[in-house]
C-alpha cells in the first residue's frame, strides 16, 4: 500500500511549516555569490532543508516582477493566452523530468516518493485528467485554437529552461536532479501560482477555467512534502547538502529566465511597435533569432534521444 499525504503529516509532521532562519550557501562559482556568515559543515537535514524552504520562497525568480505585475494590474485573457501558450511547454515536460529521476533513483525508497508525484501528474487526483489535459482546457478558456499549442514560437528562455532541466536529471548527480524538481519546482509553484489565481480572477475567469492552478496550489504543498521526506534520508552529509542546493539554484535560475522570456512575450504582444525599448532596457531583452515552435522543439529533442530512458 501507497504512503498517503496524510500519512506523512502524520508521522513527520506538516513540513511545510518548518521555517527557520536561512544561510546562503555556495557550491559553484557559476551560481550567484553568497551572503556573509555562510555554512561550511554539514546541518541536520530537516533544519537544512527547513533553510532551504526559506531561500526558496525569497528567490528572485519566485517574486518575479511579472507575477507582481498580474496580481496587481489588469491583464486580458488575450495576455494569458500568450501566457499560457509558452507556459504549456513546461507543464508537458514535467513528467519526463520524474521519469528521468525515478529511474535513476538509488533505491526503492526514493523511487516510491517520486512515484508519488508521477501518479498525480497523470491525473490520479485531478479527475483522471493529466496535467497536461488540465492546462490544454485552461488555454482552451483564454481562446486557443489546438494547433497554437504547438505552432506558437517559443522564447529561447522556454526551450532553454526546458533544455536546462533534461540536462540536470539525465547528466548531473541524482540529488542535484532531487533539488531542482524538488524545491526548485514543487516548494515553489505554492509561491508562484496565487499572484496568477488572483490575476485570472480579475480578468474574468471562473473556477473551472482555472482548475489546473488552483489544484496546483493543492497538490504541490503535498507534492514538495513527499519529496522533503527523501531529501531527509540522503542529505545527511555536506556534499549531498550542497548537490541539493545546487539544484535548487540552478533550477530556478532557469524560472527566472523563463519568467522574463514570457514577459518579453506579452510585451511584444501588447507593444509590437515598442519592442526595441523593451530590449534596450533589460540586456537579454527580446530576441527572435533561434526561437521554435512546440512541434519544432519535440521533434529536436527526439531525434538527439534526450527523452530516451537510460541504459
Amino acid at each position: 500500500m501507497g504512503i498517503t499525504a496524510k500519512q506523512v503529516r502524520d508521522r513527520f509532521g506538516d513540513t511545510r511549516q518548518r521555517h527557520t532562519k536561512i544561510q546562503h550557501q555556495e557550491y559553484s562559482n557559476e551560481l550567484p555569490p553568497m551572503h556573509a556568515g555562510e555554512v561550511t559543515t554539514v546541518e541536520e537535514p530537516r533544519i537544512y532543508l527547513a533553510r532551504l524552504r526559506r531561500e526558496v520562497r525569497r528567490h528572485p525568480a519566485v517574486n518575479h516582477p511579472l507575477l507582481t505585475r498580474v496580481a496587481h494590474v489588469p491583464f486580458t485573457r488575450e495576455d494569458y493566452k500568450v501566457f499560457g501558450l509558452q507556459h504549456y511547454a513546461l507543464v508537458g515536460n514535467f513528467t519526463t523530468y520524474m521519469e528521468w529521476l525515478l529511474l535513476r533513483a538509488p533505491d526503492s525508497d526514493a523511487k516510491q516518493w517520486i512515484a508519488k508525484v508521477l501518479v498525480d501528474e497523470y491525473g490520479e487526483r485531478s479527475d483522471d485528467k493529466d496535467h497536461t489535459e488540465l492546462y490544454r482546457e485552461y488555454l482552451g478558456s483564454c481562446g486557443a485554437e489546438p494547433g497554437e499549442l504547438y505552432n506558437t514560437r517559443l522564447h529561447r528562455d522556454v526551450t532553454g529552461f526546458i533544455a536546462e532541466h533534461l540536462r540536470i536529471v539525465r547528466e548531473e548527480p541524482f540529488l542535484v536532479g532531487l533539488g531542482a524538481l524538488g524545491p526548485g519546482h514543487e516548494w515553489a509553484i505554492p509561491h508562484m501560482f496565487p499572484p496568477i489565481c488572483q490575476g485570472l480572477r480579475r480578468a474574468g475567469f471562473v473556477e473551472r477555467d482555472m482548475f489546473y492552478f488552483d489544484e496546483h496550489l493543492v497538490q504541490d504543498e503535498d507534492h514538495g512534502a513527499w519529496l522533503e521526506e527523501a531529501l531527509v534520508d540522503y542529505a545527511d552529509t555536506y556534499e549531498s547538502q550542497m548537490q541539493v542546493w545546487r539544484g535548487t539554484m540552478l533550477s530556478l535560475r532557469a524560472r527566472l529566465k523563463f519568467w522574463s522570456g514570457v514577459q518579453d512575450k506579452i510585451v511584444r504582444w501588447r507593444q509590437p511597435n515598442n519592442l526595441h525599448l523593451r530590449s534596450q532596457a533589460r540586456e537579454s531583452g527580446h530576441f527572435e533569432g533561434g526561437e521554435m515552435t512546440l512541434n519544432e522543439w519535440q521533434a529536436k529533442v527526439l531525434e538527439a534521444g534526450l527523452t530516451e530512458s537510460p541504459a
